[in-house]
């Protein structure tokens, strides 16, 4: 039986399909966190003003075996249309999901879109690299522009102990001596989970976050704060989790996480500029490194962006990778060095 690619209307429509999807979704090889329904709810409602959404559903024997939850965006009067993914900036990680990977459902999507004339330039960004999507958007847009940047991760093999004693000698002193300076201030380390302890991580996350970064805290951009809120109460006994490491009651350092059997995602942290000196980042990101290895999970996964101290923890790199590719037509290609800058 042929596949069949049609449009879902909105996500509000999507919704009403949570069981099919997630039944996709699970055996997609795809992330499991950010391509969730809830997870992409709340970005939309944080971030989809101005934006057109294009929900592709694949269709076999009548029944669901893929998902494109993609978005299209007007340059106001330029008649410019970019395509996108669904989740793009605050999701780490972005694909297209089909029932056990299936080349031939990714083939059916990408077909369907290379066929249409609404989009002039299609940007994925943030695909796992060697994951069923990058491969699918290969093979059926040969000539893309290409980046990549990392998303370093810490792979728990063995025990806690064991991990400690393979990182450097500076590094076991910095963590070692700082934890024992903060416990002199009563310093206790703590996970939250439930919806009143996530609540109160909420506010303990705005305030360290902006105290360390300032004008510059991602929070602080448009959306992001809606956004954070919304996705942590969605997600509450399903994926987030906070740590802490709390002083006399006060937050010194919090990490918001996103958690599932395996892995553990360094997602969003904030650190107090009081106890600095005694590296209550780096006690805290200890602290859940071991709390991983006695849940059993196989990674740590410290998400985009090569920042020296992740690798300070022995992290190593995973590339993702992000491609654009032009939509057929001469005076598109002619227009997209004008209207694109390079992609980074």
């Amino acid at each position: 039986m042929s596949l069949t690619v049609d449009e879902v209307g909105s996500l509000s429509r999507l919704e009403d399909e949570r069981q099919d999807y997630h039944s996709v979704l699970r055996s997609s090889g795809e992330d499991l966190l950010f391509l969730n329904l809830d997870w992409l709810s709340a970005w939309w409602s944080a971030f989809g003003e101005g934006l057109r959404p294009l929900i592709l559903r694949v269709k076999e024997n009548g029944r669901p075996v893929g998902y494109a939850p993609l978005t299209m965006h007007d340059r106001g009067r330029s008649h410019w249309t970019k395509a996108g993914f669904m989740g793009a900036g605050p999701s780490d990680r972005c694909g297209i999901l089909a029932q056990d990977g299936r080349a031939d459902v990714h083939d059916a999507i990408w077909e369907h879109l290379r066929e249409r004339d609404d989009w002039d330039v299609m940007e994925l960004r943030d695909m796992r690299q060697g994951g069923p999507t990058e491969q699918a958007v290969r093979r059926s847009f040969r000539q893309c522009e290409e980046a990549c940047e990392m998303a370093p991760y810490i792979a728990l093999n063995g025990s806690y102990d064991g991990y400690v004693a393979s990182l450097s000698s500076k590094m076991r002193s910095t963590i070692g001596r700082g934890w024992r300076r903060l416990q002199d201030h009563g310093a206790a380390f703590k996970s939250m989970r439930t919806a009143g302890e996530v609540d109160e991580a909420l506010r303990w996350l705005k305030e360290l976050h902006d105290q360390r970064w300032q004008s510059s805290s991602c929070l602080s951009a448009p959306g992001m704060p809606q956004f954070i809120e919304d996705v942590t109460r969605r997600l509450v006994g399903r994926g987030v989790v906070f740590h802490a490491i709390l002083t006399d009651s006060a937050p010194a350092a919090i990490a918001m996480g996103l958690e599932d059997e395996e892995r553990y995602l360094y997602y969003l942290t904030g650190f107090g500029p009081e106890l600095a000196q005694y590296s209550p980042g780096a006690v805290l990101l200890t602290r859940i490194i071991e709390e991983c290895h006695g849940r059993g999970c196989k990674e740590v996964d410290m998400l985009r962006g090569a920042e020296t101290y992740k690798y300070r923890f022995n992290a190593v790199d995973r590339p993702q990778v992000h491609l654009r590719a032009v939509n057929r037509g001469l005076m598109r290609r002619t227009q997209y060095s004008l209207r694109e800058a390079p992609l980074v």
